[in-house]
């Protein structure tokens, strides 16, 4: 069983509204605040288009806001317990979505340039060395051109002693157990990735943290690549 898994069963057991957990509210309150300035500021499609966030867990977080916009929503995750979540969860709340039980790396559901917006669910942090690029190239084949990708990951460098004593500054790995289980690369590390990966940047917003902080990053495939 992959630890994804085992934490939503537990989650779902203790009956937490999401992932966050305790922290829900605070993060839910956080995301709209996200999504008010990506509405504010054009990056969002005409509500009915064809979105997909990568990493939806039980669907409580960008794909509710998103349904709750008028669009059509898929979302994929690797926990299976996540997804019937997400599922019921969106039958109670009378909303629509299509859930997949994938992986974020390679989506065999989805056909090439499906969607016209693609978020990412706070999933690229958890990838680790080769699979963020395989992540951002299923991102490439996924979005259609013009499409906006959002990024929602963490970034910077850790605060708490405990966290620094856990970190790879090399790597930018934060490590439990001694292995690799999260990827915190400072703001301009990470955006010389995500351009080194053909995409460009078109907006960039921080929420800073006590322990670390929370880019959101708007990008769209470069130019070159689209079509090819």
């Amino acid at each position: 069983m992959n630890v994804y898994e085992k934490q939503y069963r537990k989650l779902l057991a203790k009956g937490y509204a999401a992932w966050a957990g305790e922290d829900f509210l605070r993060a839910k309150t956080q995301q709209e605040k996200i999504f008010h300035w990506l509405s504010f500021n054009n990056h969002l499609p005409q509500p009915g288009a064809p979105v997909l966030e990568m990493g939806c867990g039980n669907g409580a977080m960008a794909s509710q806001s998103l349904a709750e916009r008028g669009y059509s929503v898929w979302g994929v995750d690797f926990s299976e317990t996540a997804i019937r979540w997400a599922e019921n969860h969106f039958y109670q709340a009378r909303l629509s979505a299509h859930f997949i039980v994938g992986n974020v790396c390679h989506i065999g559901q989805c056909e090439d340039a499906k969607f016209e917006f693609i978020i990412d669910g706070s999933c690229l942090h958890c990838l680790i060395e080769d699979e963020r690029n395989l992540f951002f190239t299923e991102v490439k084949r996924l979005l259609k051109p013009g499409g906006r990708f959002v990024i929602s990951s963490m970034c910077g460098t850790p605060r708490l002693d405990n966290d620094m004593n856990a970190y790879d500054p090399v790597r930018y790995h934060l490590l439990k157990e001694g292995k690799p289980w999260r990827t915190l690369k400072p703001l301009e590390n990470l955006i010389n990735e995500i351009q080194e990966e053909y995409f460009n940047v078109l907006a960039t917003r921080v929420n800073n943290n006590a322990w670390w902080d929370h880019a959101t990053i708007v990008c769209t495939v470069n130019g070159s690549l689209e079509g090819s």
